[in-house]
């Protein structure tokens, strides 16, 4: 279940989950620690980036810049790539749709 109620199915699980694996890998590589990260991000707490990074709840839209700052990386770098994660095919049909 997600915090809005929702049930998620296997691969939408799996999706977030990745997600969070990019995340947690993102921020391991610039060697900065959850509690270090949630600082940064000013509004959320340490379990909070736990368990984005765990997939078990999505990185909020309205966070999304933020998290990009504090890792260092462009926004719509972070964005693109947690939209091709959590949802590959809306971001897909979108982006071919947008280049025609």
């Amino acid at each position: 279940m997600t915090e809005e109620g929702f049930m998620l199915t296997g691969e939408a699980r799996a999706r977030q989950r990745a997600g969070g694996c990019h995340l947690r890998l993102l921020r391991e590589s610039r060697e900065i620690t959850r509690a270090e990260l949630a600082e940064h991000l000013l509004s959320v707490t340490e379990t909070f980036v736990a368990d984005v990074e765990a997939g078990h709840i999505r990185v909020p839209a309205e966070l999304t810049g933020r998290w990009a700052l504090a890792l260092g990386l462009r926004h719509d770098a972070l964005a693109d790539a947690l939209g091709r994660l959590y949802d590959p095919l809306p971001f897909d049909s979108y982006w071919t749709k947008a280049a025609a």
